[in-house]
């Protein structure tokens, strides 16, 4: 295989493969294959989290909905329902799945 690099890439190439203690084309091999595998286990893993960040937009809404219709429970009546501890309840543990979904992806942004 051949290819062409500026002479700043070949010389940045070259140091890096003299600092690694490999020849040229072992490195740049080598260098490849571990991008390849990174690249397709990144997908993966992007794939899995977009999946999961859909579920807790689609679960937000349902709560979003839910809380509305506690929250027009409470206006008509003046009482607060008894259901509404257990709907904070949950949106709490969403939340926290969404902090957590938050972190995953900023590290995987890096």
């Amino acid at each position: 295989m051949r290819f062409r690099v500026s002479d700043e890439e070949y010389e940045e190439i070259r140091a890096a493969a003299h600092q690694a203690g490999t020849a040229y084309g072992t490195f740049i091999v080598h260098t490849l294959r571990t991008a390849t595998r990174q690249h397709g286990h990144g997908h993966q893993q992007t794939t899995e989290l977009c999946e999961e960040l859909r579920a807790i937009a689609r679960q937000l809404n349902r709560i979003g909905v839910n809380l509305n219709q506690l929250a027009r429970i409470a206006n008509s009546t003046g009482q607060t329902p008894p259901e509404l501890p257990a709907a904070l309840t949950y949106l709490e543990k969403i939340l926290r799945r969404v902090d957590a979904a938050s972190v995953e992806t900023s590290r995987r942004l890096r």
